[in-house]
């Protein structure tokens, strides 16, 4: 499989994890230019920090190659180390001066809301499609506990799902 050279809107970014194989990375996912949802992994850590750091809505270059994975997922890319480049930040730098173009983000991102769950876990059963955008249709209830906590490391605060500490890694 070759690389190839993907222009991809940033949309999601999952917290940081530190990889045997890559160091500290992040799994980033967004739409391509050509509207299909894409799962970029590994995205060095520090490409968040700083400056000129990588934020939700810039537009990116990556060379990336599809991934050979275990769970088989249509959309996992694995990008070329040092390939990432921030291209327009015109959706992403509004939100930081008060001036976000919603209207263009909405023509972007509202043509791939899902119908339901359901169309979801079809489509997964169908070809292994396991990212979907939904739209609620009611928000019930909404919490707000506090600013967001950078920590330094992450090992600080971070268990299992069963409340055990996770093994260091090394």
């Amino acid at each position: 499989m070759t690389w190839e050279k993907k222009r991809v809107l940033v949309t999601v970014t999952a917290y940081p994890e530190k990889s045997k194989k890559y160091g500290q990375v992040v799994c980033t996912i967004g739409l391509t230019e050509e509207g299909e949802w894409i799962r970029l992994y590994p995205v060095p850590f520090n490409v968040f920090s700083g400056p000129q750091k990588l934020r939700k809505y810039d537009w990116i270059e990556v060379d990336c190659k599809r991934a050979e994975e275990k769970l088989s997922r249509k959309e996992s890319y694995r990008i070329r180390d040092g390939s990432l480049k921030i291209v327009d930040r015109s959706l992403s730098l509004g939100k930081i001066r008060g001036r976000v173009d919603w209207n263009e983000r909405n023509r972007l991102l509202l043509s791939h809301v899902a119908p339901s769950l359901e169309y979801l876990k079809a489509k997964f059963d169908e070809d292994r499609t396991s990212i979907g955008l939904i739209k609620p249709a009611e928000v019930l209830e909404f919490y707000k506990k506090g600013d967001l906590q950078v920590y330094q490391d992450p090992k600080v605060f971070q268990q299992s799902l069963f409340g055990t500490k996770i093994p260091e890694i090394r």
